[in-house]
């Protein structure tokens, strides 16, 4: 049997994200990546970001990741890792900087797996609110953004496929997907049967490259009951279930002050990964973290971080029945407790992680 997965995310570091690294964007006013292009000008953005990439993460970082239990990363990557000029953008690649990680992941024990984060366009977020800009998912209808991320995809496996310690690919991260609503309406997003046609094609492409023991991840984008009889043929191998699982923001909010918040938020846990593992699939957690609803506004910060140190170990149990998962995320310039493994992992006894 495979060892358990127990990681975690290397977010903001080939895409820059405020909350993560909030001194990028300082005094620019930009608060995604192309804003912050645009504000700071190509030569400029370019400087910046690759003293970020230099610096952000280094081997210190999987030195430690290692001393505290850890054995993987997941590495979330945008559609131009190998670069991108255009007569509005031009992007320095980062393949120099994953082909570091894979390095550094042999020397300490830690494999890693390549997540497409980005294409052109924009695939949404299936962890947004419908009401928030991040949910917009045009990447389907954009005249080459397929093929763009088809070809980076394959690439990808061409350059790492035959490392020791990739752990495998993830087609594509946490795309909205369209969902039917009543009789003759469908929600915004990206139409089931294109993500369905893409990740098969994805898979054919990645597969060329890859041995069978390396993982092909797809996103439930929400919805794992929705994927039952998909890539069921003999052909398909090592495919799992990418389930991302937080409870701070939307419908599934909850307070975990209260015991039934907490109860209601593991049980969807368990729920998620159950509907993943009846329509055929291993599930992984590919983020997830202590995030929750405090509405009780008399919390001290320390009881706070108590409640969040309960939370996190209590979901680390609910995921017994999946093949692993990746806190959110491995660390930000603020230590945010809930969101920073450094914070919220390192001061858990090593058989809680295990």
């Amino acid at each position: 049997m495979a060892e358990r997965i127990r990681g975690v995310n290397l977010s903001g570091w080939f895409i820059p994200e405020p909350w993560v690294t909030p001194s990028l964007f300082a005094a620019t006013g930009a608060s995604n990546e192309a804003e912050l292009q645009e504000a700071l000008g190509a030569a400029e953005y370019n400087e910046r970001i690759r003293h970020h990439y230099e610096t952000f993460i280094t081997e210190d970082d999987f030195r430690r990741m290692a001393a505290i239990g850890l054995n993987a990363v997941r590495l979330p990557v945008p559609w131009y890792a190998f670069g991108s000029q255009s007569e509005s953008e031009v992007y320095i690649p980062v393949v120099d900087y994953i082909d570091r990680a894979f390095e550094w992941g042999e020397k300490y024990g830690v494999r890693v797996l390549l997540d497409l984060a980005t294409v052109p366009g924009g695939q949404g977020d299936s962890n947004a609110t419908s009401t928030t800009p991040e949910s917009t998912a045009a990447w389907h209808s954009s005249t080459n953004g397929r093929h763009i991320a088809l070809n980076v995809l394959e690439r990808l496996a061409a350059r790492y496929g035959a490392r020791p310690n990739l752990l495998g690919i993830e087609l594509l991260d946490s795309p909205v997907m369209s969902t039917r609503k009543g009789l003759f309406a469908t929600t915004e997003g990206i139409p089931r049967h294109y993500l369905r046609n893409f990740y098969r094609d994805a898979y054919e492409l990645v597969r060329m490259h890859m041995a069978n023991d390396k993982l092909v991840v797809f996103s439930a984008s929400g919805n794992p009951s929705a994927w039952k009889h998909f890539m069921s043929s003999s052909k398909y191998t090592n495919v799992c279930m990418d389930i991302h699982l937080y409870h701070h923001r939307g419908e599934h909010a909850q307070e975990i002050t209260s015991p039934h918040g907490l109860s209601a938020a593991l049980a969807r846990n368990r729920q998620l990964i159950r509907e993943a593992r009846l329509a055929g699939f291993p599930a992984i957690v590919g983020e997830w973290s202590g995030a929750a609803v405090f509405s009780n506004a008399s919390i001290t910060p320390e009881g706070r971080t108590a409640y969040e140190r309960v939370f996190i170990s209590n979901q680390l149990a609910s995921f017994a029945e999946a093949r692993g998962w990746f806190f959110q995320t491995w660390k930000t310039e603020k230590r945010i407790p809930a969101w920073d493994a450094r914070a919220a992992l390192g001061t858990l006894e090593r058989a809680m992680i295990d």
